[in-house]
């Protein structure tokens, strides 16, 4: 009976041991999702050849402009988490917003690339690449590589962020698909 209960007890001490081991295991994952305990470096899985190193700042970034209209999705801003942006047909430059959030300072410089799909998706065309733009700063005008008939597109809004460290070391990047909206 009483080795019974010494094995009983230990297997509460390993079950709890095990139970704390993956408290901090899951703690130490969520911390990492947040980008200010993360360091980003360069791995053995970043080539120089795909590293930032050479890209500027892009100089269209500023701080954003009040618009002068009510309703600025109809000018073709995009607004940040849309699935649309909408831009004026037979026009180069376009009004958008491509924005860089306050919450990447001192973390991450973004860059944006539009990209229009064929109607199979399966490749695309860039309308548009944008330098690195610092957090907090806004693109609120582009200009296209084209001009596009009026129609609705569909589209990548291609984000590439880049750590703020000296070699610009690229990170994971994100496509949002949108329908881009031409009238």
């Amino acid at each position: 009976m009483y080795q019974k209960k010494n094995d009983k007890e230990k297997w509460i001490i390993f079950l709890l041991l095990f139970i704390f081991l993956m408290f901090g295991i899951i703690i130490g994952i969520l911390l990492c999702q947040n980008k200010k305990y993360c360091n980003c470096k360069i791995t053995d899985e970043i080539t120089p050849s795909v590293s930032g190193v050479g890209i500027t700042i892009d100089p269209d970034a500023n701080d954003k402009q009040p618009s002068n209209t009510e309703n600025a999705a109809e000018q073709g801003v995009a607004i940040s988490g849309r699935d649309y942006m909408t831009i004026p047909a037979g026009q180069k430059e376009v009004a958008v917003d491509f924005y860089n959030p306050e919450e990447n300072k001192e973390l991450y410089y973004l860059t944006f690339e539009l990209r229009l799909y064929d109607d199979n998706e399966l490749d695309y065309e860039v309308l548009y690449t944008s330098g690195l733009v610092e957090p907090s700063k806004h693109i609120q005008k582009i200009t296209l590589s084209r001009v596009l008939e009026e129609g609705i597109y569909t589209a990548v809004i291609h984000v590439q962020p880049y750590c703020m460290d000296e070699q610009k070391s690229i990170t994971n990047n994100a496509d949002m698909k949108i329908y881009l909206i031409v009238k």
